[in-house]
């Protein structure tokens, strides 16, 4: 490198790679010659997204180089990943660390780890506090253009052929210009021919006046035939729309004296700057001033949580339960989750930019769940997190002439000088975020803003990386305020479920170490375990210790029932029975039959069945299953008794006799299924509020017929049985399987093991009455053979039997990639309505798993992570050791799985018995 090269100060430009519509860059090829010329080097990454080409900035004097070491300044527009953040540099971009935002906490940490000067445009203000260098107006053209396409899809999915159809997405125009020429083509189409009479008057609503985004899309509003009204011309239009007229709409532009009023009656004027200083005197009106009238909001004001909500969910529900709701869409161009407008339920994307949100149900629809989403009942939200990148070109141009007046300062100033020695022009000087490893003195802050934003963040501690973890930190982490730790005894697994997640963190841990164990539990706000049914003890009595509710997907065992009255005491919830069975059976019985005796009939009958199962195509195998759950925890339940009460008697059957009981169970004409009793069923029949005197109440579990008697036969022939075997010690000497099973069955010397294993389940006296036909018998003895039970190889010794018989079946039972489970729930309900009427009530879930995520991880993970993040909003009362049976549970729960496609049909038909 020659002399002159190395003399030169270096700026590097980085490729933008946050997704592949961020087609911006800071700088533009006209504001890099302006700095060449100046004698700075400019070293720019290679990049076919960026909407100004290489070629651009080489024939603007830069270089172009996939290394920016050289570079001792390097700028960008989007965060930058910790990982490929170079150390001793001076760093510029949007960061999003003013706030303590969690998300990009991690990234601070290592900025400030790797010595990293790091300048914020964010923060780069006049001295009236006004940003110089921002994106804003081109948030508000964007956002305000795509908000318009939708609303003419949305309007005629309901029946409405607008103009508003003949404005593209904003990134369908090369330029602001020609975007703006179709909006007002568009408007001469409403001035000519008018907008439908019945959505008239058709009235929009920007949510802050003076703000850049403000400008930009009152800018695109005023292309079209507009009037400005107020608030008072808003409800008389509203009250008689025979005087508005089809040919223009109403524009209403608001601020916060508009729809705030001071706590203080007395005090009938706003004060702007009192109302920003000391928000918690002021209650917000816009639910009942202007929600009830508008049709469009264009929401583009600051928010934060210290200030009161424009609108909430309850608020629109509200609106739409008393038919006072007219809002069709919502343009949320601040794109704050749950934030203002607390229906924001997510920002979208360019590639999906919008969704509907039924303020009813919760549930949200957009293209990627449902292709008939934009027919769907509620509010249509457009919210892309990215607005300005679909003028990727004039943005760019736009940022780099706010930004070149101050590139030379910044490049050329002495990265190593302390804060207060620092060359820089005064506005960059106080955007500087932090320097020589700690925050700069405006920013220092932010560590006690930091410890108090992560004092509010919901913290949830996840135990295990199983089978069904994946679905509950999926959940979770939707939203941005929660932290989720994954803890398992493997931390590879543990790294896995983690992986990509910004809100995640993976551990190693052995849940028998108290000490580890209680200090990782007294570290969250709740604790999710998804451990065995036999880990869970220890679990709950380290919540005990340190005062943590916990959340499990197993049934309540006597011994987490023995820690009721010390949880009461503590005031926390040990909630239980929040997956899919159980979970989501008790949830949905529980609903109907409330549903049915506040109609005033009763249920005189109920039938329950439920199983995760391969899809057909997948079920090719001697057992016609394959384990979507601890194969573990699948084999101890084949051995559980049960107890249950049919047509007015009481049955028991021992665990070693279950399978022996199966029965057909009609659901589908398609699907061969048989079931058997699951549990003790009769001591549900209090907990979900029915008479004692009901007929028939059973629960059972589902299988594809042929599953129950290759089960029963390694019942019979002690395969499934927990007790320590010497002979299966891990440490003892190695044994075949064919050496294994002749032990335990006590083969003799001159029988063959399949002919041992046919006279143990075809005894030749007592049959045909006890003991298995040949059929039956040769299906047991060519399971066993498929499982490699028969054969010379080495066993995988785990101590005893189940434990070791689990271990082969989780490696040959178990999905392959293009195979999937499914789930079905069924519930039968025998229901007497008070005109003496008998009716069947049936209530039925199937849900298919997919690419990326099986289906009973879906309905198990999910519906407790949503429990968990009830308890932690305080939505959950009842304290102790419980189960989901009350509606503050089950209610929203329901609910929401509804909302991710979790859903019951529901079919009656008139009976003439129901028992």
């Amino acid at each position: 490198m020659s002399d002159n090269k190395q003399s030169k100060p270096v700026l590097g430009i980085r490729r933008e790679d946050k997704n592949r519509w961020e087609r911006r860059a800071p700088l533009g090829p006209s504001h890099v010659k302006r700095l060449v010329e100046k004698g700075i080097r400019v070293i720019v990454q290679p990049s076919n997204l960026r909407n100004h080409p290489d070629h651009a900035f080489q024939k603007a004097g830069a270089e172009i180089n996939e290394d920016l070491s050289e570079a001792g300044t390097i700028i960008a527009v989007k965060e930058v990943p910790p990982a490929l953040l170079l150390p001793d540099k001076t760093y510029m971009f949007f960061s999003h660390t003013i706030k303590a935002q969690a998300k990009n906490m991690a990234m601070l940490d290592d900025i400030l780890e790797k010595n990293i000067r790091l300048i914020d445009y964010e923060a780069i203000t006049d001295d009236k506090g006004s940003r110089l260098v921002r994106f804003g107006k081109f948030a508000g053209y964007a956002g305000t253009i795509d908000t318009l396409h939708a609303l003419g899809d949305r309007l005629l999915a309901l029946g409405h052929s607008t103009p508003f159809l003949h404005v593209g997405l904003s990134y369908c125009y090369s330029s602001v210009e020609m975007a703006k020429s179709a909006v007002s083509a568009m408007g001469e189409e409403i001035a000519n021919y008018g907008l439908p009479q019945a959505m008239v008057p058709f009235t929009f609503l920007i949510t802050s006046e003076a703000g850049a985004v403000s400008q930009g899309s009152q800018e695109i509003l005023k292309l079209l035939p507009h009037k400005i009204i107020n608030q008072k011309e808003l409800q008389e239009l509203h009250e008689h729309p025979e005087l508005a007229s089809p040919f223009c709409i109403y524009l209403l532009v608001t601020t916060v004296e508009d729809w705030s009023e001071h706590n203080n009656p007395e005090i009938t004027k706003v004060d702007k700057k009192h109302y920003y200083a000391h928000p918690e005197e002021y209650h917000n009106t816009f639910y009942e001033k202007f929600a009830p009238y508008v049709k469009v909001i264009l929401n583009c004001m600051y928010w934060d949580q210290k200030y009161p909500r424009l609108l909430s969910i309850e608020q629109l529900e509200n609106l739409t339960e008393s038919r006072k709701n007219n809002i069709v869409a919502v343009g949320d161009i601040s794109c704050d989750p749950l934030g203002s407008i607390e229906a924001l339920m997510k920002t979208t994307s360019i590639d999906v930019p919008c969704f509907i949100f039924n303020p009813h149900s919760g549930e949200v629809h957009d293209l990627n769940t449902d292709t008939n989403w934009i027919y769907k009942t509620g509010v249509l939200f457009c919210a892309v997190d990215n607005f300005p990148t679909e003028f990727p070109k004039e943005a760019t141009e736009w940022f780099g002439d706010n930004l070149i007046p101050f590139m030379e300062d910044i490049v050329k100033s002495d990265f190593s000088k302390p804060y207060d020695q620092m060359d820089l022009p005064p506005a960059i000087k106080k955007a500087v975020i932090t320097v020589g490893g700690k925050l700069a003195p405006n920013y220092e802050y932010i560590t006690e803003m930091r410890k108090h934003n992560e004092k509010g963040l919901k913290s949830f501690l996840i135990l295990g990386a199983g089978f069904v973890s994946n679905s509950a930190v999926n959940y979770l982490c939707r939203n941005t305020s929660n932290n989720i730790t994954i803890a398992d005894i493997f931390i590879e697994s543990a790294e896995k479920a983690a992986k990509g997640k910004k809100q995640c963190s993976a551990t190693i841990l052995d849940v028998n170490n108290e000490a580890a164990l209680d200090k990782l539990v007294a570290a969250h706000g709740i604790v999710i375990s998804l451990l065995p049914a036999t880990l869970h003890t220890g679990v709950a009595k380290s919540c005990l210790r340190v005062g943590r509710s916990l959340v499990t997907t197993s049934y309540i065992s006597p011994e987490m029932q023995s820690f009721n009255d010390e949880a009461v005491k503590k005031g926390i919830i040990f909630l239980n029975e929040t997956g899919l069975d159980p979970g989501i059976d008790h949830m949905e019985a529980k609903r109907v039959i409330e549903e049915v005796t506040a109609a005033g009939g009763i249920i005189r009958s109920f039938v329950s069945w439920c199983g995760g199962l391969p899809l057909p195509e997948a079920s090719m195998n001697p057992f016609g299953y394959k384990f979507s759950w601890s194969p573990r925890g699948a084999l101890s339940a084949c051995t559980q008794p049960a107890k249950y009460k049919q047509e007015g008697h009481f049955h028991t059957l021992e665990g070693n006799d279950l399978f022996a009981h199966k029965q057909r169970v009609d659901i589908f004409p398609g699907f061969s299924l048989e079931g058997v009793p699951n549990r003790d069923s009769t001591k549900y029949i209090d907990l979900y509020g029915l008479n004692t005197n009901i007929k028939t109440f059973f629960r059972g579990t589902l299988r594809y017929t042929g599953f129950c008697d290759v089960m029963q036969g390694m019942v019979r022939l002690g395969f499934l049985d927990p007790s320590p075997v010497p002979y299966l010690d891990p440490k003892g000497d190695a044994i075949s399987w064919n050496e294994a099973v002749r032990l335990l069955l006590h083969a003799k010397a001159h029988l063959t093991t399949s002919r041992t294993i046919k006279h143990i389940l075809r005894p030749e006296s007592g049959f045909p009455h006890k003991g298995f036909d040949d059929d039956q018998a040769r299906k047991i003895t060519s399971a066993l053979k498929w499982l490699g039970m028969l054969s010379d190889q080495e066993v995988v010794k785990k101590g005893n039997w189940l434990d070791t018989v689990a271990e082969v079946m989780s490696k040959k039972m178990v999905f392959e990639d293009h195979e999937y489970d499914m789930i079905i729930l069924h519930h039968i309900f025998g229901i007497e309505w008070p005109n003496g009427q008998l009716q069947t009530k049936t209530s039925t879930l199937v849900v298919h798993g997919n690419d990326k995520m099986t289906a009973m991880a879906k309905t198990v993970g999910m519906p407790a992570a949503i429990a968990a993040e009830l308890i932690l909003e305080g939505k959950i009362k009842k304290t102790g050791v419980i189960g989901p049976m009350d509606s503050d549970i089950y209610q929203p729960i329901l609910k929401s799985l509804k909302t991710e496609g979790v859903l019951f049909v529901e079919r009656e038909q008139k009976s003439q018995k129901v028992y």
